[in-house]
């Protein structure tokens, strides 16, 4: 994959890095949370570090509101790295927020708390906390932050099938998004609606979209964003049997998010890659995708992932006649669907929670609204009477400049009240249903699974539908007492490896990709090299060049790997007979600054991410990176790990 995209996040990054030095006190500990926010997108661990640190020297100065801020970004980068510490980092974050009376940080927390509990499956808290801030943001007036609850609240809905609901706060979301030119955002919202798209069977109109959100997050350099592109387009082309480029895709996105260690985005990616190989009969490495899918999906209890991959063990094992596994498999299905099915009900509860929420949300907009045209009812006729003083006034030249002042108050007041009426106006939601629909959709439950329900579930239910009714009656109240009262670091794993036998494993992967060109792979590196180097990283640099090497080789072409031991270190060597690059294009392979990107010999496309991240990780394991390429000769792209030690 040659190509690069403009990193414009990580020259920000930069650039306040350069700041750090010269600044103390607040200062200091504003830049570190801003670095922390700006590396969510970059590198989850040196995140984590920069919140750390502002957290430290808060804490010395007794800075409470960076104290907030670094506790609230610690907490964000910690989801789905482990769900406890962000938990319990972010309600840090809004204890102190609460303590000082951060309305809008108190939202953002209150956000955090939604997204933590959306990915782990717990939809009526995610509902509860994202509602919460999505009341408070319209308070306080802040349509972009406003606009983000609406995306949040989107995804809710899309868990709970609520397509056309969760299309409606995507749109309103990116209105606000493009009218205040955010392309993170835009490429962030265009992702959602493209799922939608798949849903409903739109799957030209999905990879469109995805296409659109990846070129905006390749723009900005969100490594995340752009790795959740891959994968969305690697579905698409699943869906349409391309699976070729499928794998393409999800070997991309499968490379950023080993790099940033993001659980969620690695199960979903090992999935999908084990049910293209099921489908195309590659049986083992299905199998190995699966349970490294099966791995992360427990680490992080994302129960639908974990279904997915034992669903891909038990019939590739059938499919081997390894009836011992597949049963094993078989069984460990069927106890996680029994999981899932009573997950099914939360989110029939959660859908009644949602309606009822919204209602109340409705109801008391709606009443701000009421107060606030009785004030300007009330204020119009002291407008009116006051001007018929200040016209009773005026005929005394004595009193007419008081008047005339009086009368630029009462006017100022006016139209400020008339902003307020309008700010009104505009958050009131739409398409929502009458005041008892949560009863009547918690009752309608209760009929439709009366039988399958357990004595304690039953009970569970009438005394949720007892409370309803209380909040239904407690709402009324309320709206009475307003009438009456009215007028907020990425580390290595370093281990001593087998060249010869990671050359072959990669082989063996991408052998389907050669066939289809009919491309001889040849691996004639030495048994005995052995090299220093984290596995994984080595894996990844390993299938990205001679991926690569596939893809610009014409058909009947050769690649072979070889390596040599040079001072320390083995030289491992990826050469093609393919179509080359020129000595100007080769000098820019690997810069940051300079965009190169070209399709393969079969019309194969790229996302360019590849060289960039195989430069880094090479780097990372005390390695260079660098190639030797004549136009329609070939490439030949060399690279250095550290050798390992061998005992005497």
């Amino acid at each position: 994959m040659r190509f690069f995209f403009l990193n414009g996040q990580q020259q920000t990054a930069d650039s306040l890095l350069s700041k750090l030095n010269y600044v103390n006190g607040k200062e200091k500990v504003k830049i570190l949370n801003e670095l922390s926010d700006i590396y969510q997108n970059i590198n989850t661990q040196q995140a984590i570090v920069f919140a750390e640190k502002g957290i430290s020297e808060a804490k010395e100065i007794s800075d409470d509101i960076g104290l907030a801020g670094c506790y609230g970004s610690l907490g964000y980068a910690y989801i789905n790295l482990n769900n406890n510490k962000a938990a319990e980092y972010t309600n840090k974050a809004l204890e102190i927020r609460r303590k000082i009376n951060d309305k809008a940080g108190i939202a953002t927390s209150l956000n955090v708390l939604g997204v933590l509990y959306y990915y782990e499956a717990d939809y009526l808290k995610s509902i509860e906390y994202h509602l919460e801030a999505l009341k408070r943001r319209e308070e306080i007036g802040d349509p972009v932050k406003t606009a983000t609850s609406y995306n949040n609240i989107a995804l809710v809905n899309i868990a709970l099938e609520n397509y056309e609901a969760a299309l409606d706060y995507l749109n309103k979301a990116l209105k606000v998004r493009t009218a205040t030119n955010n392309k993170r955002s835009i490429g962030i919202i265009k992702a959602n609606i493209g799922k939608i798209q798949i849903v409903q069977n739109k799957t030209e109109e999905a990879l469109e979209t995805f296409f659109e959100s990846l070129e905006i997050n390749k723009e900005l350099g969100n490594y995340k964003s752009v790795a959740n592109s891959h994968q969305n387009i690697a579905s698409v082309y699943k869906k349409l049997s391309k699976y070729p480029i499928a794998i393409s895709y999800y070997d991309s996105a499968l490379a950023i998010y080993y790099f940033q260690n993001e659980k969620n985005g690695l199960a979903n990616v090992e999935n999908g890659l084990a049910e293209v190989y099921k489908l195309i009969q590659q049986f083992d490495n299905a199998i190995n995708h699966a349970n490294i899918a099966l791995k992360h999906a427990e680490e992080i209890n994302s129960l639908e992932n974990k279904l997915l991959a034992l669903q891909t063990l038990f019939e590739s094992y059938e499919q081997k006649n390894d009836f011992k596994n597949a049963y094993k498999y078989l069984n460990n299905y069927r106890t996680a669907y029994l999981d899932l099915k009573n997950n099914e009900k939360i989110k029939k509860l959660a859908n009644v929670e949602l309606n009822y929420k919204l209602e109340k949300l409705k109801k008391e907009q709606e009443q701000k609204l009421l107060n606030q045209n009785i004030y300007i009812f009330i204020l119009l006729l002291t407008v009116i009477f006051g001007a018929i003083i200040l016209f009773l006034l005026s005929k005394s030249s004595k009193n007419k400049k008081k008047a005339n002042e009086e009368l630029n108050k009462l006017n100022s007041k006016l139209i400020e009240v008339n902003k307020t009426k309008d700010k009104f106006l505009s958050i009131i939601a739409h398409d929502m249903r009458g005041p008892y629909q949560s009863t009547l959709g918690l009752s309608q439950l209760l009929a439709d699974e009366f039988e399958s329900l357990e004595q304690d579930e039953l009970k569970n239910n009438i005394i949720i539908l007892n409370s309803s009714l209380k909040n239904q009656y407690n709402l009324l109240n309320d709206l009475l007492h307003w009438a009456e009262l009215q007028a907020g670091n990425f580390e290595l794993d370093t281990e001593n490896i087998e060249l010869s036998k990671r050359v072959d494993g990669i082989i063996s992967l991408l052998n389907l990709s050669a066939q289809k060109k009919n491309i001889k792979l040849v691996n004639n590196v030495n048994p005995t090299i052995l090299v220093s180097a984290d596995e994984n990283m080595l894996k990844l640099v390993l299938r990205n060049l001679i991926s690569n090497s596939i893809k610009f080789t014409h058909e009947n072409g050769i690649v072979e790997i070889t390596a040599v031991e040079n001072q320390g270190k083995a030289e491992i060597c990826i050469s093609d007979n393919g179509v080359g690059i020129s000595e100007n294009d080769s000098k820019n392979l690997f810069k940051l600054d300079v965009h190169y990107t070209k399709n393969g010999t079969a019309n194969e496309k790229g996302s360019g991410l590849g060289l960039i991240l195989c430069k880094e990780i090479i780097e990372k394991n005390n390695g260079s990176i660098w190639v030797e390429s004549e136009v329609n000769k070939g490439s030949k792209f060399y690279f250095s790990f550290p050798l390992a030690n061998k005992l005497s």
